[in-house]
């Protein structure tokens, strides 16, 4: 009976839920929800400091995030989804993909895009809401929870 508690705190504590949409009216307009969300400490490309990286998916890319070796691999394969770099600079980068990958834009968004409500180094939580249909990219807007799920080092 202990051992069960345990294993219903254990996953309780893990985290990796997101609940919102990013729309994308590009020349192949497209509407992700996202469901899940991750959180992954990795070094910084071609630099010296960590980031954090949220993994916005529709689709559970949780197994394919913890079997990566490489920082290469940190966006778990998503087909409909985004990344989200915290940590490498004064904004966020992000990447944002849809229609299994047909759909690619990558940007960078304000800090104050993100409002975070937990952010501790096992948990991230909040919302981002940003606008980048001025410059051709998505409308995003999604709550999330992501417990950390894969640390990098260099």
């Amino acid at each position: 009976m202990a051992a069960a508690l345990l294993l219903a705190a254990s996953a309780a504590a893990l985290r990796a839920e997101a609940k919102g949409t990013a729309t994308y009216k590009g020349t192949r307009a497209a509407t992700v929800t996202f469901t899940h969300a991750y959180l992954v400490r990795q070094p910084e490309l071609g630099g010296d400091q960590t980031i954090r990286r949220l993994v916005l998916s529709s689709e559970d890319v949780g197994a394919a995030l913890k079997a990566c070796k490489t920082r290469i691999c940190t966006d778990g394969g998503i087909g409909d989804g985004m990344t989200v770099d915290l940590g490498s600079g004064p904004r966020l980068d992000y990447w944002f993909v849809a229609n299994d990958q047909r759909i690619q834009y990558s940007g960078t968004a304000s800090a104050a895009s993100a409002t975070l409500t937990t952010d501790s180094p096992a948990r991230l939580a909040g919302t981002l809401k940003f606008d980048a249909s001025a410059a051709g990219g998505p409308v995003v807007d999604v709550t999330f929870d992501a417990s950390l799920v894969l640390e990098l080092s260099k």
